[in-house]
């Protein structure tokens, strides 16, 4: 038992120590390799951000999203909120606030100090805001209804306007948007992948090629696949470790750098603060893509060159 475990340490060991140094003597092609596997990394790494972002900004969206009911003016208090409780039973709604004249009227000159709306206004000597209920649903398909169900309630006659729902259809064409954005990513990360195989794939065919004699000789003295084939797997690890490290590495200088320049460009999302919530999850999808396609690529070069 001591002698099998001595002599599968001994053939670990020489199985990275081979890989290690044909990592090291291969050079620019090794460098090339781990290049392209580097972007696809990036490629992947960005597909995961952008998912975030897009996720940030439909929920920024949809809390701005309503169907503001306006009430004809002389409408009791009491009828108004008579009416929302009505509607907070509904299963499809979230809330139902309700907007006094006087919170909208002081809400507007808040939003427009100095500017010729505010000047309009004080030409006024009443306030010209109505009283409303701004409804929000729990999903962005259910607008449509919910101003369908106001249209058809017995307080219909002291409503003035229905308004705002249509902004349901521009999260559901924003959704479609990012939908042909995230295949094109997905497409492009495969589009990528299948290069960074293709090279890594040629380069090991390379490395073969140039231990030919060596790798004859192992065969020769009895040497199995699995032991010649381990140190062209551990050398695309490696190509896949190095382009996964760096990969994090510049993801991480440039967040901390731009974090600002990012939160301004998209529209309020802190990406720092993304990463920093997900480091696991990036670190271990870099990881993944990186060392899976070198491990993949690797597999199929030798496996190749083996049954010849």
């Amino acid at each position: 038992m001591e002698y099998f475990h001595y002599n599968m340490f001994n053939s670990i060991t020489k199985i990275i120590k081979n890989g290690w140094e044909g990592f090291w003597r291969q050079g620019f092609l090794t460098f090339a390799t781990s290049l392209v596997i580097f972007i696809a990394v990036v490629l992947g790494t960005s597909l995961f951000f952008f998912q975030g972002g897009i996720s940030y900004l439909i929920s920024e969206i949809e809390d701005k999203i309503d169907v503001s009911v306006t009430f004809k003016e002389g409408t009791l208090r009491a009828t108004i909120l008579e009416f929302r409780e009505e509607l907070v039973q509904l299963p499809e709604i979230k809330k139902v606030d309700y907007v006094s004249p006087e919170e909208a009227y002081e809400a507007f000159v808040e939003k427009n100090q100095g500017n010729q709306y505010m000047e309009a206004l004080e030409l006024l000597d009443v306030n010209p805001f109505l009283a409303t209920l701004r409804i929000q649903a729990k999903s962005t398909d259910q607008y449509v209804g919910i101003a369908d169900y106001v249209r058809r309630s017995s307080y219909i006659e002291s409503i003035a306007e229905v308004n705002d729902y249509e902004r349901g259809a521009m999260i559901s064409s924003l959704r479609e948007l990012t939908q042909g954005i995230q295949g094109i990513g997905i497409a492009l990360t495969i589009f990528l992948s299948l290069i960074a195989v293709i090279v890594t794939f040629n380069t090991l065919r390379l490395s073969i090629f140039s231990q030919k004699e060596e790798i004859e000789i192992m065969r020769l003295v009895g040497a199995t696949n699995g032991f010649i084939r381990g140190p062209f797997l551990f050398q695309g690890v490696l190509c896949g470790l190095f382009a996964a490290a760096f990969s994090f590495i510049v993801f991480t200088f440039s967040l901390f750098s731009l974090n600002q320049k990012f939160i301004e460009l998209f529209m309020g999302f802190d990406v720092l603060a993304f990463f920093q919530s997900n480091i696991l999850i990036v670190l271990l999808l870099q990881l993944l893509i990186g060392v899976g396609l070198g491990v993949l690529s690797s597999y199929f070069a030798v496996r190749k060159y083996l049954k010849n």
